[in-house]
Formats: structure tokens, C-alpha cells, sequence
């Protein structure tokens, strides 16, 4: 019974359940791939010894990010899917009914997608050894290796827990949220229950100390503010100077891009609100939408960059092996693909809960056509941000490396394009999916 109401489940949400499975896929296929590489007599990567720490560093790298978009795109197919299991609940289910329904669509996808991503992986293999003999001129030839199969089942079978671990919290986050009510525990130390000594204060004395709170709220603002500017500018002249520390100089500036956005961006957007709040309604929708975009996906921009910036440090590295460059090069590209695809489900995610907010749009006057210019324009602009900060970066390294003869422009612009690519094709499925998820049910 339950495994005929997953399936007919998979069946109605035919598109949800694709890109869940496409992840599958891809994560399977690149993660065989990879370790046909690195598992090859030229790198001799194993998991008990292991004398290359480049090689250890990105293949450890390459694994945490496959769990990574595994869990975005878990949350991305399992919050959509919300209404199924309310559903469920008020008829009954209980917690490992809910957890089996789960799991059955979770071992049905993967089981479906793992030969795929084997199939293509092989597929694949001519075509690189194509690029690594013209391109890079090297004798080095992907091949396949039996270690290498076990080795993806291994981390295949990682997967499998983390998303099983992720559907039953979520399910069991469920059903205990339904035991729940609504009422809200009154703190004995508030309210009532406390004195309010302010009584006892003049109004001369009221009036002082709320302006010297402002005056404090203010001076702490703009500090907060500056210094997270500071660690977001600063390091793009560092590159400059010391080309051995970008690693640390691009952190450093993600720590600023962290900071910088509920204490600089934000403020900066909602000044920009009210200045437009009765000349321009539609723009302040945009960024009203946009401001929560940004918040909400600042920790996967960082991420996204700073996978790209630690890749990049490996792949120019001046002590890199030809070998080292070629799996550093692949993994940036790889990279890139998955987590295009984490922003894009994670941005996803989020938009599935708008559908309130489209109706109200739809309720004060806004027609279809001004609807859908707000989902252009909001997508636009966040991952037009994206790509800026990410080139704002990558280009001030590539930059200085062409300056010092490290780096052809030809090369920085073939990288600059297996990032801007991936993230095109995520811009294009993101407004697909946004028109959809909240003009469908208003069509």
C-alpha cells in the first residue's frame, strides 16, 4: 500500500522528483569518474596510504560537496512534498509509515539513476582523454579500475545514509510538530511577572537615554558596517601582492561578503525601498524578494566561491604536476555543476513558499505580465550578484596572474566559462521553476 502510493507520488510530481534524480546522477557519475582518475597507477590514490596531499585535499573536497547538493537537492524534493505528508498525518500515519514513504521514493530514484551515471561516466571517458592529449598534451589516458567501482559504492552508500538520515528528521520533525499547539509559553521573567523600573524614571531622563541608545545603535552600525567592507575590498589588491596567500585573502573576503550582508546590503536595500515605495511599487517588490534571496543565500555564494578560489589555487599552483592540474581542472568544473545546482535547488526551495505572496500581488491589482517581471527582474539580479562577486574575485586572481605570466587570457577566460556556464543554465531553471511554482495555480 505505501509503496504504491511513493510511487503514484513520483508519478504526479514528475519534475520535482526529475531534478532529484538528476542530482543523483550527476553526484554518481562525476564521483566514478573522479576516482577512475585519482585511483590510476599515475596518482595511486588510496584511502589507507596516500603520499600526494594535493591529491587528498580535492578528493576529500570533491566528496563533502557531492553530500553537499545531495542534501540541497534532499531539501528541495522533500519541502515541496509538505502537503503530501500533512495530509498523510491528519489520516493517521505515523511516524515510520511517513519514514517509509520516504525512503521508498528516495531508494527508488537513486536505484534508477546510479547505472546512468556509471553509463555516462564511461561514455564520457573517450572525450576526456581526447581534451588531455590535444589540450594538455600529456600521455596520461583515464582508464577503468575495479578499485574504483568500489570506491563509489562506498561513497554512493554515504549518500544513501545522509539522505535517509535527512528524510527521517524530516519526517519525525513532522509528526512531532503536529502534537504541537500554537500557544506560547509565557516567560516567567517577562511580561507581567516583571517590574517596569522605567516608571521610575523622569520623561527629561526617558527622552536622554533613548537617544543615547540611537546614538550607540547608529555608532555600532556604521562600525559593523565599515569593517565588513573593509574585509570584502581589501583582499582584491592583496592578490596583487602576495599571489601565494589568495587562498587565505579570498576567505578572508568571503568573511567580509558573510558580514556585509545584514550589516551593509541589507540596510542599503531597504533605504532603496522606501525611497521607491510610492514612485516604483514594482521595484520594491523585486527587492523586497531579493533581500530575503540574498540572506538566505549568502553560505551557499560562499561556498560557491570559495570552492572555486581553492581549486584555482590548486590547479595555478606553481609546484602543481601536470597530472595534479588536470584532476585540480576537472574538479573545478565538476564543482561548478554541483553547486550551480545547490543555489539553484536551495533558491528553489525557497521560492515553492512565495505562492502567498503572488496571490496577494494578484489580489492589490498587479496583472499577470507585472507578476512575471518581478520573477525576471528578482532572478535576474541574484544571480547576475552572484556572477559579480564571484568574477569580482576570479578575475582580480586571473588578472594578476596574467600580469606576472603565469596565466595566458585565453586560459582565464576557458575558466571563466566552465563558472559563468553552470550558473546560466541554474539562472534559466530558476525562473522556470519560480513562474511555475507560484503563477501556475493563478493561471
Amino acid at each position: 500500500m505505501i509503496f504504491r502510493d511513493a510511487v503514484r507520488s513520483l508519478k504526479n510530481s514528475m519534475a520535482k522528483a526529475l531534478f532529484y534524480w538528476l542530482t543523483f546522477v550527476l553526484t554518481s557519475m562525476f564521483v566514478f569518474l573522479f576516482f577512475n582518475i585519482s585511483m590510476s597507477e599515475s596518482f595511486g590514490f588510496t584511502w589507507l596510504e596516500n603520499n600526494n596531499d594535493t591529491i587528498t585535499t580535492v578528493t576529500v573536497f570533491v566528496i563533502a560537496v557531492c553530500l553537499i547538493i545531495i542534501f540541497f537537492a534532499n531539501d528541495f524534493f522533500i519541502k515541496n512534498k509538505s502537503k503530501e505528508l500533512a495530509v498523510r498525518l491528519v489520516c493517521g500515519a505515523t511516524f515510520m509509515q511517513l519514514a517509509e514513504y520516504l525512503l521508498i521514493q528516495t531508494f527508488i530514484l537513486l536505484l534508477i539513476a546510479i547505472p546512468f551515471g556509471i553509463i555516462g561516466a564511461v561514455l564520457l571517458v573517450p572525450v576526456l582523454n581526447a581534451i588531455i592529449s590535444g589540450v594538455l598534451h600529456s600521455e596520461f589516458a583515464i582508464g577503468i579500475y575495479p578499485s574504483a567501482v568500489g570506491t563509489t559504492m562506498v561513497i554512493l552508500g554515504a549518500v544513501v545514509f545522509w539522505t535517509t538520515y535527512l528524510n527521517l528528521s524530516f519526517a519525525y520533525r513532522n509528526s512531532a510538530s503536529s502534537l504541537m499547539n500554537e500557544r506560547r509559553l509565557i516567560n516567567p521573567l517577562s511580561g507581567a511577572n516583571m517590574i517596569d523600573y522605567s516608571i521610575m524614571l523622569t520623561e527629561k531622563e526617558k527622552e536622554e537615554k533613548k537617544r543615547q541608545m540611537e546614538l550607540r545603535k547608529q555608532a555600532g552600525a556604521r562600525t559593523r558596517k565599515i569593517v565588513s567592507l573593509a574585509l570584502f575590498i581589501i583582499p582584491l589588491f592583496m592578490f596583487y601582492i602576495n599571489r601565494d596567500m589568495t587562498l587565505m585573502f579570498s576567505l578572508l573576503g568571503m568573511v567580509g561578503f558573510y558580514l556585509g550582508v545584514p550589516n551593509f546590503a541589507v540596510p542599503e536595500i531597504n533605504k532603496l525601498t522606501m525611497e521607491k515605495k510610492t514612485s516604483d511599487p514594482q521595484i520594491v517588490a523585486v527587492m523586497g524578494f531579493f533581500r530575503t534571496d540574498l540572506t538566505i543565500l549568502r553560505a551557499n555564494i560562499i561556498l560557491f566561491l570559495s570552492c572555486a578560489v581553492l581549486l584555482i589555487s590548486i590547479l595555478l599552483g606553481r609546484n602543481t604536476t601536470d597530472l595534479e592540474m588536470m584532476l585540480s581542472l576537472l574538479s573545478y568544473v565538476v564543482m561548478n555543476v554541483l553547486l550551480s545546482m545547490a543555489i539553484m535547488f536551495r533558491f528553489s526551495t525557497e521560492t515553492y513558499s512565495r505562492k502567498k505572496y503572488f496571490m496577494t500581488l494578484d489580489q492589490i491589482g498587479y496583472v499577470k505580465e507585472e507578476r512575471e517581471k518581478i520573477i525576471f527582474r528578482e532572478v535576474s539580479i541574484l544571480y547576475l550578484t552572484i556572477l559579480a562577486v564571484a568574477l569580482l574575485y576570479l578575475g582580480n586572481i586571473f588578472i594578476s596572474m596574467i600580469l606576472h605570466g603565469e596565466l595566458s587570457a585565453g586560459n582565464a577566460a576557458l575558466l571563466v566559462l566552465f563558472m559563468v556556464l553552470p550558473m546560466v543554465i541554474a539562472y534559466g531553471v530558476s525562473i522556470l521553476y519560480y513562474r511555475r511554482a507560484v503563477l501556475h495555480e493563478l493561471a
